[in-house]
C-alpha cells in the first residue's frame, strides 16, 4: 500500500513539472513564434478582418502561442504599427511564458 502512495505522489509531484517545462521549450521556440508574428503580418497587410485573425489565433492549440498571436495581431494593427519583428518576438516569448505560469 505504502508504494503505491508514492508512486501516486511522485506522479503529482512530477507531472506538472514536465508539463511546465513541455510550455517553456514551446515559449522559447524563437522560429515559431516568428513564424506566428510573421504570418500576422502578412494578413494583416493583406486586410484580413480583425474577426477572421481573431478566429486565426483561437483556432492555436497551445495557450501561450496562441496569446503570442493575439499579441502579434494587436502589434500589426494598431497604430503606431510594430517595426521590428525581433522585438515583437521577445514580447510574444514574455506573453507566451505568462500564459502557462501558475
Amino acid at each position: 500500500m505504502m508504494k503505491k502512495e508514492l508512486i501516486m505522489g511522485l506522479c503529482l509531484v512530477l507531472l506538472p513539472s514536465m508539463a511546465f517545462g513541455q510550455a517553456n521549450s514551446e515559449c522559447s521556440d524563437r522560429q515559431k513564434l516568428t513564424e506566428i508574428a510573421t504570418e500576422a503580418r502578412d494578413r494583416v497587410s493583406q486586410g484580413e478582418s480583425e474577426d477572421s485573425l481573431a478566429m486565426w489565433a483561437g483556432n492555436i492549440a497551445e495557450p501561450g502561442l496562441q496569446a503570442a498571436a493575439y499579441k502579434a495581431i494587436e502589434a500589426f494593427i494598431f497604430r503606431p504599427p510594430a517595426k521590428s519583428v525581433p522585438q515583437l518576438v521577445t514580447v510574444m516569448g514574455f506573453l507566451c511564458n505568462k500564459a502557462y505560469s501558475p
